[in-house]
């Protein structure tokens, strides 16, 4: 999930209206600060939608850079 990627994951579907999501990130490997700025837009989405979303298998590379930007508390994730 890189810049470059972003606008074409963004433009993949809608969340659905008040349903649970769980968007899976185990395949995930390189990413970069743009993937912290689509997980913050999907939640923001997700939030007009009244969509529970939840990250699962937050990759440790995402989870390091949302630590070192002090915003992983902010990511509904779950590890397992």
């Amino acid at each position: 999930m890189t810049v470059q990627q972003v606008t074409s994951l963004l433009a993949e579907g809608e969340l659905p209206a008040g349903a649970p999501l769980e968007i899976d990130l185990t395949g995930v490997s390189d990413v970069d600060t743009a993937a912290l700025s689509l997980l913050f837009e999907w939640m923001r989405r997700a939030a007009v939608r009244n969509c529970q979303l939840t990250f699962a298998h937050l990759p440790e590379n995402l989870a390091s850079l949302a630590t070192l930007y002090g915003v992983l508390d902010l990511i509904p994730h779950r590890s397992h």
